[in-house]
Parts: structure tokens; C-alpha cells; sequence
């Protein structure tokens, strides 16, 4: 009896799973296979790969595959950068009775949607926002600086779009880390630094991998950021996804080959990093 209990219990997240990403994927991966998608009325529907062999024959289809893995890869170490202190310092210095308050304090905007936050980062770029209200009044400059619809303003919106998905992962990590190690280093004579590279980073290596593995996937399928705050020079691969089954021409199949496209590239980029970063884990120990 508890063995189907278990195996009920199991049944229901794998339904969802299947019912809610790999059918949509399927489907997806079945469309890219078309030549038009939908077809016209009494209209058969024809196989053909001409969706997968316009990316192989477009370079800017390609450069704009190529930008987009360098921004998720840009706002992925400058996420890493900006979250890993703060989960520290909440983690390890925040006394235990505060510790969820501040994380909220934290955690509280990223409540409000993602267009809402990318027009909270215009609001704050624009030529008469706050960022150059401020520099003009400390008197850096007398004209406005162009700020938006550049590489600057889209690195920024998805920084800060994903920043919670690499905060969480690094807050569970040093919040389990052993702080007697911490100190048995201390009494070895090891400074603050040897102590953060040889015991702390190793230690929490596995909340970086997966903090980073998620936040990368992540960044790759943001489309607000670029959208709102990018420009012709910034069209992210989700961008052009979106604008492919926007289109009126019945670009659906191309649409669907370039997201599976997306998703194959970005998978291989996980099982790099996650091989990656167990070997400088172990570098570190050495």
C-alpha cells in the first residue's frame, strides 16, 4: 500500500511535467519540421528542415545566437558578483532572528513583474531620469547622457532580471556552510582571503554551479530586457523568437526550429558549466 502511495505521490509532479514542458516542447519540435505553419485551409501540411537551414545559411540569425549567449554570459559573472555578497553577508554576519526579514528586504521587487521592473530601469536611464538628474546635479554634466537602447541598458536589465534566481541558490549554500571550519581555518593561521578561496568557495561551489547554470539559462530567455531597453544593434535570439510568431507571414516553423535551436545551445552551456565548475572546486582544494 505505501509503495503506491509513493508511486501516486511521484505521479503527479511527472504528469505536470509532462503534460506542461515536454508536450509544449514536442509540439514545438514538430512545427520547426514543417515547411508553413498553420497550414491553409485544405491545405496538407508538408515535412521539410528549411526552417533549421535558414539559421545555417543567415549569419545574422548566428551573430544574434552568438550575443545573446555573450550577454547571458556577461549578466550571469556580474550577477555572481553582486549576489554572492550579499548572500554572505545575510547568511553568515545577519543574526538568525533577522535573517528572513533581510532576505525579504531582498527578495520584496522582484515581486513586481519583469515589465514593470524594465520600466523602472527606463525610468532611471532616460535622459531625464533619475541616474542624470543626479549628474547633473553634482555637476558631472550639463547635457543628458544617452543611457538606453544600447548594450549598457540591456546588460543591466537582464542583471537585474535574474538576480534572484543566483541570490536564492548562494543564500542556501552558505546558509549550511559549517562555520566551525570557518574557524578551525582562522586558528591555522589562514587570512580572510585563503579562508574565502580554500574553504568558503569550495564549499559553497554547489550553490554557484547551480546559481549560475539557472541564472545563464535564464538570461538567455529574457525578453523583456532587450525589447524595452535594447536597440537594432542589441536584438537578443528571444527577441527574434518572438518577433518569428508575431510574424504575419506564417513563420511559425522558423520560429519553433529557433527556439529549439535556443534550447539545445543553451543545455549544452549547462553541461559545460556543470563540468566546469566541480573541476575548479576541486583546483581550489588542492
Amino acid at each position: 500500500m505505501n509503495r503506491w502511495r509513493h508511486r501516486l505521490f511521484l505521479a503527479i509532479p511527472l504528469i505536470w511535467v509532462a503534460l506542461a514542458h515536454l508536450g509544449p516542447l514536442l509540439s514545438m519540435a514538430r512545427i520547426s519540421l514543417f515547411a508553413t505553419y498553420p497550414a491553409a485551409p485544405g491545405t496538407a501540411l508538408v515535412w521539410s528542415t528549411a526552417a533549421y537551414r535558414t539559421f545555417l545559411e543567415t549569419p545574422s540569425y548566428q551573430a544574434t545566437l552568438g550575443r545573446s549567449l555573450a550577454f547571458a554570459a556577461a549578466a550571469t559573472l556580474i550577477a555572481l558578483l553582486l549576489a554572492y555578497p550579499l548572500a554572505y553577508h545575510v547568511a553568515l554576519h545577519v543574526p538568525q532572528a533577522r535573517r528572513t526579514r533581510r532576505l525579504m528586504l531582498l527578495v520584496a521587487p522582484f515581486w513586481a513583474s519583469e515589465v514593470l521592473r524594465m520600466f523602472a530601469i527606463v525610468l532611471l536611464l532616460a535622459n531625464r531620469g533619475a541616474l542624470n538628474a543626479l549628474l547633473r546635479g553634482a555637476g558631472i554634466t550639463q547635457a543628458p547622457v544617452a543611457m538606453l537602447y544600447g548594450n549598457g541598458a540591456v546588460l543591466a536589465g537582464l542583471v537585474y532580471t535574474v538576480l534572484l534566481t543566483m541570490l536564492l541558490p548562494l543564500y542556501a549554500a552558505l546558509d549550511r556552510l559549517p562555520t566551525d571550519v570557518l574557524e578551525a581555518a582562522s586558528d591555522l593561521g589562514a587570512g580572510a582571503w585563503k579562508r574565502f578561496w580554500h574553504v568558503t568557495l569550495p564549499l559553497t561551489s554547489r550553490g554557484v554551479a547551480a546559481g549560475t547554470i539557472l541564472t545563464f539559462l535564464a538570461s538567455l530567455g529574457v525578453f523583456a530586457a532587450p525589447a524595452l531597453l535594447g536597440g537594432p544593434s542589441t536584438t537578443l535570439f528571444a527577441t527574434t523568437i518572438a518577433d518569428l510568431f508575431g510574424a504575419s507571414s506564417g513563420r511559425w516553423p522558423t520560429g519553433a526550429a529557433f527556439g529549439f535551436i535556443l534550447l539545445i545551445t543553451g543545455t549544452a552551456c549547462a553541461i559545460a558549466l556543470a563540468a566546469l565548475i566541480p573541476g575548479l572546486r576541486r583546483a581550489q582544494l588542492q
